[in-house]
């Protein structure tokens, strides 16, 4: 009995000081006004990295972070894009192991940062549009109570409405039952089933777009873009790839045809 509790107190231990270990945008920029020194580590890609980030941040992509030789930086803050595809909580853990470090992992990564209203690095403009997308596989293992399913699957008509129709959506709820909840509208989420820290500022949750190939995604994806929002990742095939559970689907034959140039020179008959 007192092994059990032992390892009860343990476990909740280690769950508080993973919590811990989480600083919303909000909190950092109270830090950042009250002359607090914090450094900030990007483990995005370089590219990334290059098109906007933190004022005075570093950037180790996060698969270096481990091996990386850093001086003591002291308090760290450490981000993601925010978007289910870095891991900003093994890279703060490697940091933690390091002499003269303690750091924190900003909540909502680099995405919620910007929603904010914080300071960055990026330019204005115009750029090439981009739409972040999220596979199947990869939406399964990053549901949680940080994500939350728009579906956008009676928005529009698909190319294929006829045979859509007919068929039943699948039930969200049931395929991602990590997920916070779904939703109809992005501006309407579920509230978050953990309870906010005291005084703090809610992080916005990662929004995944789901519609049926009709770029109801893409569109509501401008619409956030055009309100500020910019947690927002679109499911990559939609309706689709969740009833194929994420495989791929079969090409039909001499759908694709490759044109090569020989590579020797055709003899002529009439020579």
């Amino acid at each position: 009995m007192t092994l059990c509790i032992a390892r009860w107190l343990c476990g909740s231990t280690l769950v508080l000081c993973a919590s811990a270990l989480a600083i919303t945008p909000a909190e950092a920029q109270r830090k950042l006004d009250r002359g607090e020194k914090l450094t900030f580590v990007d483990v995005r890609s370089t590219v990334l990295f290059k098109q906007g980030h933190v004022p005075g941040a570093i950037n180790v992509p996060a698969a270096l972070v481990p091996h990386k030789q850093l001086p003591p930086l002291g308090n760290v803050v450490v981000y993601d894009d925010g978007l289910g595809r870095d891991g900003a909580v093994a890279a703060a853990a490697a940091l933690n192991k390091k002499p003269g470090i303690t750091a924190e992992v900003l909540d909502g990564g680099f995405a919620a940062w910007e929603a904010a209203k914080a300071a960055t690095t990026k330019t204005g403009g115009m750029k090439p549009e981009e739409m972040p997308l999220i596979t199947y596989d990869h939406l399964q293992a990053t549901q949680s109570d940080d994500v939350v399913l728009v579906d956008l699957r009676a928005a529009g008509s698909s190319a294929k409405s006829a045979q859509a129709d007919a068929a039943p959506l699948t039930d969200l709820q049931a395929e991602f039952p990590k997920a916070r909840g779904v939703c109809q509208s992005p501006f309407e989420v579920p509230a978050s089933k953990n309870l906010a820290k005291s005084g703090s500022t809610p992080t916005p949750p990662l929004l995944v777009l789901i519609d049926r190939g009709d770029g109801a995604a893409q569109a509501m994806a401008r619409t956030l873009k055009a309100n500020g929002v910019t947690r927002f990742v679109i499911l990559a095939g939609g309706e689709e790839i969740i009833t194929r559970k994420g495989q791929p689907g079969l090409q039909r034959a001499g759908s694709t045809i490759i044109l090569k140039k020989p590579s020797v020179p055709v003899a002529n008959p009439n020579q």
